[in-house]
């Protein structure tokens, strides 16, 4: 009876180092770079036989990644990658916009300094998929421009994210790349708050931005990218007005 109760003990020891080996090693391919924020990761089968674990322990391991924010678990769809950043760390800036101790003018003076950085990265040496990807934002941008439906300024949306997220990829910086895809929800809300604010123009306008940070680019000119985005956040200065930029960033 007793080697019995040793024997349990020492295989719920075992079965819980693996679980552990595979949640480090999942960790890894996230922090390392294999697969990115917003990265869909590999079929369950074939990730427990990359790590050289079983279906239940590598389950075991993501249903914790997801308990900490590091994945998103979608029942038809599979397991996406979050980002890096510790749910600690964002639940404490997320706080703060709720709670309205951080605005809109804060969420917009943190992108520009973060965003003149990462684009003269972007533009030294840029790959040719990268420049079609942004292509094809300004593509779905220029075709929704109009804004005339809320399926149109959804698109846009998420075009328009898109085409600061490709550019943080392109930095290559891990750790940009991980606290850009924190800031996601941040930047698309200010961006659905800026075309309220700017009303229909916001569309066109907002597109000639973007195609001269995406044309300073492609020649390869970090400086004329710096001023191109500079240009791009000058929009938001113009347009609003100081009380209207210290409005609520509220999450809904």
């Amino acid at each position: 009876m007793a080697k019995q109760k040793k024997s349990s003990k020492r295989s719920a020891s075992v079965s819980e180092k693996r679980s552990e080996h595979a949640l480090r090693e999942v960790q890894a391919l996230i922090s390392n770079g294999r697969f990115s924020p917003g990265e869909r990761l590999p079929a369950e089968r074939e990730l427990a036989e990359l790590l050289g674990v079983s279906r239940p322990m590598l389950r075991e391991a993501l249903n914790i990644l997801e308990s900490r924010g590091y994945i998103d678990r979608r029942s038809k769809s599979g397991n996406y990658v979050c980002t890096a950043i510790p749910s600690s760390v964002r639940d404490t800036i997320e706080q703060a916009v709720n709670s309205s101790l951080l605005g809109f003018h804060d969420i917009v003076e943190m992108r520009k300094v973060l965003e003149l950085w990462a684009v003269e990265k972007a533009s030294q040496s840029p790959e040719r998929k990268s420049l079609q990807a942004l292509e094809e934002c300004l593509r779905t941008m220029r075709e929704t421009s109009s804004l005339r439906t809320e399926e149109q300024f959804d698109r846009y949306r998420e075009a328009d994210l898109g085409f600061h997220q490709i550019i943080a990829e392109m930095t290559g910086n891990l750790a940009y790349i991980h606290l850009f895809h924190f800031l996601a929800t941040l930047v698309k809300k200010s961006i659905t708050m800026t075309r309220q604010l700017v009303h229909n123009s916001f569309g066109k306008e907002n597109l000639g931005y973007h195609q001269a940070i995406y044309e300073a680019i492609r020649e390869q000119d970090p400086l004329k990218a710096k001023l191109a985005m500079l240009s791009h956040f000058q929009i938001l200065g113009k347009r609003l007005s100081p009380r209207e930029s210290r409005k609520s960033t509220r999450f809904r």
